[in-house]
């Protein structure tokens, strides 16, 4: 049975950061077993403040985590290195190696892919890899992300295999690249422009014109046609109408 009278020892005893941590000292007979099984099973908001070292652990042992997911982990981590606490900002400047080193393994295993045969579903991956990368990266390096996501979109246009989602990323690459011109001329293009999809897009181009009232226009519009949109597009129609507001 486990005991957790550890806990009562107060500040005095030592305190690993993360689940790991407690495990490397446990087995060095530095620690209880129960610090191990505290750690790896307390739950709270990522982002809520003191941050939970071992919440960030185990959603980062999950290999295939989503973009959003990233950004959050990116951002409380970039915090992190700023710590006192030797041992947190180390965690911190791990943690977020491994994020960016799982980008890149990706990256080098659809470039090898591609060595063998001019692979379609590789191109439109590493278009969005790149694209993630950019994301997660702040300073210049953003920029050459984006460019080298750009050109595996010129690829596929070249072969003619242009989807919807490559024209959604192409267009959030021009804006984050500040080329807001360029994405508004292309979305300008799009054939079905009053599709929830398109609609989506122009205001999220709108909002980098800082265009309130095409923003309002384009808010209506959704609104108007709030009975069609699933939960995902009636939370994007709402935050965006908010701040036409």
């Amino acid at each position: 049975m486990l005991d957790f009278d550890y806990f009562h020892h107060g500040p005095d005893a030592y305190q690993p950061a993360t689940a790991n941590a407690a495990m490397r000292a446990a087995e060095a007979r530095l620690l209880p077993l129960e610090a191990c099984v505290y750690l790896g099973t307390s739950l709270k908001p990522l982002d809520e403040e003191p941050v939970d070292l071992a919440a960030i652990e185990r959603v980062l042992s999950r290999p295939n985590l989503d973009l959003d997911t990233n950004l959050l982990l990116i951002r409380i981590l970039t915090r992190l290195l700023r710590n006192p606490d030797a041992e947190v900002a180390l965690f911190a400047a791990e943690s977020i190696n491994v994020i960016e080193t799982r980008y890149t393994k990706r990256i080098e295993t659809l470039k090898a892919a591609l060595k063998q045969r001019t692979d379609k579903e590789a191109l439109r991956r590493l278009a969005r890899q790149y694209y993630e990368l950019a994301r997660i990266h702040p300073g210049s390096i953003r920029n050459f992300y984006l460019r080298e996501a750009f050109g595996y979109i010129k690829k596929l246009n070249k072969l003619k295999r242009l989807g919807r989602q490559e024209v959604v990323l192409l267009v959030r690459i021009l804006l984050t690249l500040g080329l807001t011109g360029q994405a508004e001329r292309i979305v300008a293009q799009l054939t079905d422009r009053e599709d929830i999809a398109c609609l989506r897009l122009e205001m999220e181009v709108a909002f980098k014109r800082k265009d309130v009232t095409a923003i309002q226009q384009l808010a209506d519009r959704l609104q108007a046609r709030g009975v069609q949109l699933d939960e995902q597009s009636g939370d994007f129609m709402a935050y965006w109408y908010e701040a036409a507001l």
